[in-house]
This record gives C-alpha cells, structure tokens and sequence, in this order.
C-alpha cells in the first residue's frame, strides 16, 4: 500500500524529490543501470519535467480532497456541500456557510445525541435518558413535559456540562443529584439520576433437553456465567428482577432450557418470585444459582 495520497490522518501529498527518485529508478528498470539521466542530459530533463507535472497532479488532488472539508472549502464548493443538506446560500458569506453546514453553535436536541454527550465522560460505565411527553405524571416519576438523565460513573460536573447543551432553560429536570455548572459565565443548575445500586440475590430453577438437532443441554455453571452477562448488559435502572426478564434472557439465549421457578431477594429480605427495582434504583447481580428440576 502506497504511503501517499488518502490515510486515516488525512492527504498525504508525494513530495516532489519522491517522484523524481522513482521516475529514475523505473528508467533504470527499462533501460538498464547504464542509462544517462543526469541533470543536464535530454533524459535528465525529461524526468524533471515529468516530476513537475506529476507534483501538480499531487497538488490538485490535495485541492480536491480538501475541498469536501467545509472549514476549507470557499465559494461554490462551499455551496455544494451545503445543498448535500438542503441548505440554501440566501446571501451569507462563507463564515455563515460553514457554521450552517456543520451546525457549529446549535444544540441538537435528540435523545441519541444526549446519550452520546454524556457517555463521552470519562468514567461513564452507564447511562439513560427518559422524558415524559404527555399531559400526566408517568410511572418513573417524571412530570409532564420534564426530562431525566441517568447516570453511573463519571464526573458530576463533567457530565452536567455536557447534559446541560442539550436542555432549554427552564425545562423541567427530574433528578437525585443537582449541579451547579457555569457556560460562557451564565449559571444554572442541573439535575441528574445517581442510581442507587441494589444488591440482588438470585435463584432459578430450571428444566433442560436436547435441543432439536439433539445436542446435550448446557451445564449449570454455563447457563449462570450467561445469564450474568446477558444481564449486566441489558440491565437497567428500574429492571425488575422478575420471572419476565429473566426468562427472556436465559430462553432467549438457549432453545434448550425452560425457566421454570424465580426466587430473588433484596435487602436481606425473604425471597420472593419478584424484586421490584425502583427507577432511582438499578439491580446489582454478582451470583446466580441454577437448579435443574
């Protein structure tokens, strides 16, 4: 692979004495080690003159490489990309055009977009964002029209500043853990969602079979050290830990093992087929225990 041209850090322009070396050294190829190509010789200057245009070539690829980039590109170019967006010149200079292009300055307000400011927080092992758009208090908690992020790990004022571009002023904040941050010397306070982590005890019974092409059924430690996965990653605050949700991971997961019993117990409690995870809470379960009926 060439060491020029387009690489993962940008355009990588041949310098000219490369191109010179190499259209020597293909003469040498073709003609042999004896042949003339110095500086002042017929062949010499025809390298030369070879190598230049070839360095012009490399120049004007640059030029177009560059020129898909907004913060370079200049007058209708410029204009090409912004109509890649739909987006209309209407008599601003190329400064406007470029912050109009590359939404410089303006907030985006989707969830993803939320999602991916806050998790870009060094630190952050977890993180949700809920809103309530209806006319009535929904079963999180949240009021009409208010909106609540949900947060493990990280720092608290890094992750209010990032959450805070995305929230209109006066918007209504559902949290645990409220934040004063400061922007451009404009103070406000932000609310967040520490999750109170809840240790979880965890049994399931289960029935197991050959499958339908006739493998054996999984070991018991097996099914645990799946199960703990699949529930680490498709946890969430205010899971349940409840037959439901766990069938549909360990079910999921194996066509040969049927989910028959749930005993779980929170708080040193007496176990029960259900333990209810508040929305300001998140299950925690570090052991599972399987019996095969």
């Amino acid at each position: 692979m060439s060491d020029y041209g387009v690489k993962p850090t940008g355009w990588a322009r041949k310098p000219l004495s490369v191109i010179l070396a190499e259209t020597e050294a293909a003469m040498i190829t073709e003609f042999g080690p004896d042949v003339i190509q110095t500086a002042q010789s017929p062949l010499g200057q025809i390298n030369g003159l070879f190598a230049n245009l070839a360095a012009q070539v490399e120049e004007l690829a640059e030029d177009v490489y560059h020129s898909y980039d907004p913060d370079q590109a200049e007058g209708l170019r410029l204009d090409a990309l912004a109509r890649i967006r739909q987006i209309a010149r209407n008599g601003r200079g190329d400064p406007a055009m470029r912050k109009a292009i590359t939404n410089e300055g303006v907030a985006r307000v989707d969830l993803a977009d939320i999602l991916a400011a806050v998790r870009s927080v060094d630190g952050v092992t977890y993180a949700a964002v809920y809103t309530n758009e209806t006319n009535l208090r929904d079963d999180n908690g949240l009021d009409p029209g208010s909106v609540a992020i949900v947060v493990i790990g990280g720092d608290d004022e890094a992750i209010a500043y990032e959450f805070r571009q995305f929230i209109a002023p006066g918007t209504i904040m559902f949290g645990t853990t409220y934040i004063s941050t400061t922007r451009d010397g404009l103070c406000r306070s932000i609310a967040i969602v520490r999750p109170i982590v809840v240790p979880v005890d965890l049994s399931i019974s289960v029935r197991v079979r050959k499958d339908i092409n006739g493998c054996p059924p999984p070991a018991t430690a097996d099914i645990g050290a799946a199960f703990l996965a699949d529930w680490a990653e498709n946890n969430a605050n205010g899971k349940d830990v409840n037959a439901y949700n766990i069938r549909a991971l360990v079910e999921g997961r194996f066509s040969n093992v049927e989910v028959v019993s749930v005993l779980s117990s929170r708080d040193n409690n007496p176990e029960t087929a259900s333990s209810a995870i508040a929305f300001i809470e998140i299950s925690e379960i570090s052991q599972v225990e399987i019996t095969v009926l």
